[in-house]
């Protein structure tokens, strides 16, 4: 009888756990939008946080004016801070990233970005 009430306590508490807190949720957090000159898309470059099954990412988003449609141009995994970014020409798009929270260091990683 003990062991049944244990039991149902532990269920209760488990699922009033996994209720209040989601431990799978990322709310990602637009960090930057970039016009492109001369086209009818934009650039979003977003932050997604890590959680419990993921790793933190920073991902280069193309988008029409809408808004509603979105295109995953890349996605950078581990990484958790944008030092540096801006185009290079209307089909070149330039980004520094770095990963603040690595046991390897502070080390600026340039990634370049082919639009068209």
């Amino acid at each position: 009888m003990r062991r049944l009430v244990f039991i149902v306590l532990m269920l209760f508490v488990v699922s009033n756990l996994i209720m209040c807190t989601n431990i799978f949720e990322t709310k990602e957090k637009e960090l930057s939008v970039i016009n492109i000159p001369n086209e009818d898309y934009k650039l979003r470059v977003v932050y997604i946080p890590s959680n419990s099954i993921i790793q933190s990412s920073i991902q280069i988003r193309k988008f029409q004016g809408d808004n509603k449609t979105e295109q995953l141009l890349q996605d950078y995994e581990r990484y958790n801070y944008v030092d540096t970014l801006y185009l290079l020409n209307d089909t070149t798009f330039l980004i520094v990233l770095k990963d603040t929270v690595s046991y390897l260091g502070n080390k600026a990683d340039t990634m370049i970005i082919k639009l068209k």
